[in-house]
């Protein structure tokens, strides 16, 4: 970490580093030099080399860029009243069948357009820059119909132009039935897999695949199908699992070499071990 270097734009000393070489790879009393915009050498304060410019950090930690690596920050409206009604004791699975929850956020964001969705989004995503993320998944799954997803990952791709930010997207198609299809979760899973996946894959607009893999979403087996269309496309998958019992979505998501299963409040021993042997 201590050779010679050519001398940099700008050096930042009086840093705790977290180098995250052997666990933190807490490296006190240490420098950072920078050249065109890209780390050139870290190490002890004393070896620094030379540089233009040079910045006392006043010993604050410093670390890689963070990663959320699951989040919903493309949507339109908010469900402030949701949250005063769960602490008033309502359950998420309660407010979700009195149509509030995930089709509460639904119904905002499919009238709103890409350049709305961005411009809500901007905020929130600034916010999580501010607190030193620099990669960020973005979820689709509020527009339950193919032209209002498409608008979803949009904003998504917008995001990563307007901001210095990396973004993933990830297409949410199966995270609740929309109304259009009551009844008809089978057909709604065939619209995801045949119709909106393939399409959305086309214009580029999708990283990986994800479902709601729950009672109040779609069954192992449904969700099964939207991983084998992933699948055919060569994206990965992930999963929302076992957030309100036990659909054991984690073996199933361990079975396609998940990316990731989410949530895991009702997670068994079972679903532990195909996500360790997976390496999910």
């Amino acid at each position: 970490m201590s050779e010679s270097v050519e001398p940099a734009d700008l050096l930042l000393t009086n840093v705790h580093l977290a180098t995250m070489v052997d666990g933190y790879g807490e490296l006190p009393d240490a420098a950072l030099a920078v050249k065109d915009g890209r780390i050139t050498w870290l190490g002890p304060r004393a070896e620094a080399p030379k540089a233009a410019a040079e910045h006392d950090c006043g010993g604050a930690w410093m670390t890689p860029g963070l990663v959320d690596c699951h989040t919903h920050i493309v949507h339109a409206g908010n469900r402030s009243n949701e949250w005063e009604a769960r602490l008033n004791g309502a359950s998420y699975e309660d407010i979700a069948r009195q149509g509030g929850g995930i089709m509460s956020t639904v119904r905002a964001t499919r009238a709103a357009d890409a350049d709305a969705l961005l411009a809500q989004s901007l905020p929130r995503v600034a916010r999580l820059l501010s607190e030193g993320v620099t990669t960020l998944e973005i979820k689709s799954g509020y527009g339950l119909a193919l032209e209002a997803e498409a608008t979803m990952l949009r904003a998504a791709r917008m995001v990563a132009e307007r901001l210095p930010v990396r973004v993933v997207t990830t297409f949410l198609g199966a995270h609740a039935l929309p109304p259009e299809f009551a009844g008809r979760a089978d057909d709604y899973v065939s619209e995801v897999c045949e119709r909106m996946l393939p399409q959305l894959a086309h214009e580029g607009l999708v990283d990986s695949v994800d479902a709601f893999c729950e009672r109040i979403g779609f069954s192992n087996a449904q969700t099964e199908r939207v991983f084998l269309a992933a699948r055919r496309l060569g994206l990965p998958v992930k999963l929302h699992a076992e957030q309100l019992s036990d659909q054991q979505g984690a073996e199933l998501v361990a079975r396609y070499q998940g990316l990731s299963a989410d949530h895991l409040e009702h997670l068994t021993q079972a679903g532990i071990d195909a996500m360790a042997r997976a390496g999910t």
